[in-house]
């Protein structure tokens, strides 16, 4: 083949490829913008340290933890914190019977019912009212729905439990405040705090109030322990009357197993 030939054929081929139209590239699909769950979007309404209301109700009508017993069955509390929140699901630490600990799992799924997301074989919703946040756990047995309400009265601290959340809403219902002593001719100022401390009560300074007290050996009376874990410790039970606040010794009957009511130790006249 001659040089001439050869180079006609060469720009022959190079001006089709030119004039070759641009093939377009199929369009790329839209990406749908990922959307927030539902779970993370309704977490600030869930967090918190929740309580039964139907069982505090009781212990602040009847000022007794014993008389609130039949209340306390179940899901006592719940402590709900969101930095435990995963992809769609929430771990959930619940109390049973003010007793035993345990755990549940909030999902990010809806339940049947109002407001309300899938919690363990429950369901967990909540409702507002007039500012207020209550939190409803709907459980079904023997094909009964049975809704349980609980109220915030903490918010979550990493350094506490639930145990101690239900000790300081019992002590908040039933002791917090001041009251005089009138002990010795002499008339002196006693403080009882929500957190469990006691001033102007000679030789103590923590209390506890016993909140296990279901049908059981030593359970028949309500308890208040002083300096538990001392060699002041001092366990009395406690009645309200009016309001006077009064403090019995208690001491433990090994034969029966119950607590008997002793002497009268203190006679506290409840001020503010």
């Amino acid at each position: 083949m001659n040089k001439a030939l050869y180079f006609f054929i060469l720009a022959a081929l190079l001006t089709a490829c030119k004039s070759k139209p641009a093939q377009q590239q199929p369009a790329k699909a839209a990406v749908p913008a990922k959307q927030t769950s539902l779970l993370k979007k309704l977490v600030h309404i869930y967090e918190g340290v929740w309580v039964k209301t139907d069982y505090f109700e009781k212990v602040r009508e009847t000022k007794s933890v014993l008389a609130a017993v039949d209340k306390v069955v179940g899901v006592s509390g719940l402590v709900i914190d969101s930095n435990l929140l995963l992809a769609d699901t929430l771990r959930v630490e619940v109390g049973w019977d003010n007793q035993n600990p345990g755990a549940m799992v909030l999902r990010d799924k809806p339940g049947k019912n109002p407001n309300s997301l899938l919690f363990d074989d429950a369901e967990l919703g909540y409702e507002i009212t007039g500012g207020d946040t209550a939190l409803i756990l709907y459980q079904i047995y023997n094909q009964q729905l049975f809704k349980t309400r609980y109220n915030r009265i903490l918010p979550v601290n990493p350094d506490g439990n639930l145990s101690n959340a239900l000790d300081y809403a019992i002590n908040k219902t039933l002791m917090a405040g001041k009251y005089q002593l009138l002990a010795g001719g002499k008339t002196t100022l006693v403080t009882f705090t929500a957190d469990g401390t006691v001033s102007g009560l000679p030789g103590h300074g923590k209390y506890f109030i016993e909140k296990e007290l279901k049908p059981g050996p030593f359970k028949n009376l309500d308890l208040i322990t002083f300096d538990e874990y001392s060699n002041k410790k001092a366990v009395y039970t406690y009645v309200f009357k009016g309001d006077e606040l009064l403090l019995y010794d208690a001491k433990p009957d090994a034969k029966n197993k119950v607590m008997v009511m002793g002497q009268l130790k203190y006679t506290l006249k409840h001020i503010n």
